[in-house]
């Protein structure tokens, strides 16, 4: 072939050498850049290039065959929608075996193409990824000279198609590593113990998506008196050595809290084993003593931010046990701070990050206060969650964050009343009869000697139940049930459609405010303390529990 004259997708009609002026135009290499080394998709790159190499070529035809995969792609695109590549596809083996002893050339006649000429694509380690072939049919011939503009958009394929492979490489390393940390986070959290009167929950946010592990730590144990002890630890550092860190620091402070010592000399014990064995660690500390019997907390801090107190009646306090970090100089409490908790007060125990997003601290602080309010009716475990979004909504976050929650659930006092018969009330499927369902289960739960401050949240799961039933099997019969077992009321919708769409484990993330789907059974796992689903014999039966909401018989 002679100097190739042409770079760039060919015109229709126009098979000239005139057309191939101008070969290695600039626009025409920055093009090239943009579309092989961008972030282009794959198909559009190698669409974008095949139309180039036909161009230059002057080509009836041109098609890339991956010798690594079955990825073959092809130039023109068939008008009928029919697949163009799949003869091309065909030419595999020979195009291989062709390109063994040369590394391009003439290939001589493929199918209805007569004069073809084949260019390697080849990775950066020199092994043969497929090759960029283009043709001509009987009669024709090939543009002279094409043969350097094939061979260097080859050569940019291969450069194209190395930097998808590192990039997938490297996702797949990132996600690897992520899940190791994952797996690290899930291995150093200690497991929820089960408490009489008490409802706990947690929820932990990396300032970093990429580094979901670092020196953020809590701590939660039922003692052998029946105390229960709380500790939220923050290590100076990031990453897995932060870990590491905090997680040797929260097993000395349970081993001292299990030897007995008064929890006001705790944090100082535990800097005196700490710093002589690593020097260099430094950690804020805040542990807490509850005993469920009574509502009792004790509080001791070691240069750790407040504790937030959520009052049933909607105030809230921060209380602060002063003393100094683990790793400075006369590390230890100050003092221990007691405060009772009467039934469904809530205290949050956190790290810094939650009240840091902003550059002002005391703003920090009134808004964690503003967020609590907003949220201290919710469940433990989502009132953690919803706490740390809020309070660092619209700030920047600087640092983990993590959110401890006690509540205490103990039965209430609401005088003396006899319970009555369980609930039960069944209806036609049809939007309409939810709300005399909703009105009917009113009257029976104000009747009845539970905490009314819960009325509204089981009504709320009783309409959401029987409107997705109502969606799920309309025409059909809806059963709305309720009853007391022991401490705790029973919510339960029953419909004649089995496993319909809908109806199963909620999404623990908080669904899309703009959809129409996905609220509901998100409200009804956040109000309730669990929800069953039940699916048999051509019916759906879930029951919701919301414990400890009934006085004592």
């Amino acid at each position: 072939m002679a100097e190739a004259q042409a770079f760039g997708p060919a015109q229709p009609g126009d098979r000239s050498s005139d057309a191939l002026a101008g070969a290695l135009d600039v626009g025409l290499v920055v093009e090239l850049a943009r579309t092989l080394h961008g972030p282009t998709p794959l198909e559009a790159k190698l669409e974008w290039l095949l139309a180039a190499a036909a161009g230059a070529a002057a080509a009836d035809a041109c098609f890339y065959v991956s010798f690594e995969d079955e990825l073959v792609a092809g130039w023109p695109r068939p008008v009928d929608g029919g697949e163009a590549s799949g003869p091309w596809a065909g030419h595999r083996v020979r195009l291989r075996r062709a390109l063994e002893g040369h590394g391009s050339g003439d290939v001589g006649a493929l199918g209805e193409l007569r004069a073809v000429y084949a260019a390697p694509v080849d990775a950066v380690d020199g092994h043969r990824r497929g090759a960029l072939v283009v043709g001509a049919a009987a009669g024709r011939a090939l543009a002279g000279g094409s043969d350097h503009v094939v061979l260097a958009l080859a050569a940019h394929l291969g450069a194209a198609l190395d930097h998808l492979q590192t990039v997938r490489d490297l996702r797949q390393l990132e996600a690897a590593q992520r899940e190791v940390a994952h797996q690290l986070q899930d291995a150093v959290r200690p497991s929820m113990p089960r408490v009489d009167d008490t409802e706990l929950g947690v929820y932990y946010l990396a300032a970093d998506p990429q580094e979901p592990t670092g020196g953020d730590l809590y701590d939660w144990r039922r003692l052998p008196d029946g105390d229960v002890h709380l500790a939220v630890v923050d290590v100076l550092g990031k990453g897995v050595a932060a870990t590491k860190d905090a997680l040797t620091v929260s097993h000395a402070l349970r081993f001292l809290v299990l030897e007995g010592v008064p929890i006001a000399e705790v944090i100082g014990r535990a800097d005196e084993i700490l710093v002589a064995q690593d020097p260099g660690l430094v950690a804020t500390v805040l542990l807490g003593r509850y005993r469920p019997a009574t509502g009792e907390l004790v509080l001791a801090g070691g240069g750790h931010p407040p504790a937030l107190v959520l009052r049933a009646d909607g105030d809230c306090e921060l209380v602060h046990p002063r003393g100094v970090p683990i790793g400075w100089p006369g590390a230890g409490s100050d003092e221990a701070v007691s405060v009772r908790l009467r039934r469904s007060d809530t205290v949050v125990l956190y790290t810094d990050g939650l009240i840091e997003s902003g550059k002002d601290i005391v703003a920090g602080l009134d808004a964690l206060v503003r967020a609590g309010r907003e949220v201290s009716d919710y469940p433990a475990e989502h009132l953690a969650r919803a706490l740390v979004h809020r309070a660092i909504a619209g700030g920047r976050r600087r640092d983990d964050t993590v959110a401890l929650v006690l509540r205490r659930r103990s039965t209430p006092a609401v005088g003396r009343r006899l319970h009555l018969a369980p609930f039960l009330h069944s209806f036609r499927s049809h939007p309409a009869a939810v709300g005399v369902a909703r009105h009917l289960l009113a009257d029976w739960l104000t009747s009845e000697p539970i905490d009314q401050s819960v009325v509204d949240d089981l009504l709320l799961v009783a309409s959401e139940l029987c409107a997705n039933a109502v969606e799920a099997g309309p025409g059909g019969e809806v059963v709305l049930r309720a009853c007391v077992e022991g401490e705790d009321v029973i919510v339960e919708v029953e419909d004649g459609v089995n496993a319909h769409p809908g109806i199963g484990p909620a999404d623990p993330e908080p669904p899309d405010p703009l959809s129409d789907r996905g609220r509901g059974l998100f409200l009804v796992d956040a109000l309730c303390d669990s929800c069953e689903v039940d699916e048999n014999a051509g019916r759906t039966v879930v029951r919701c529990r919301k414990t400890a909401v009934v006085a004592s018989r």
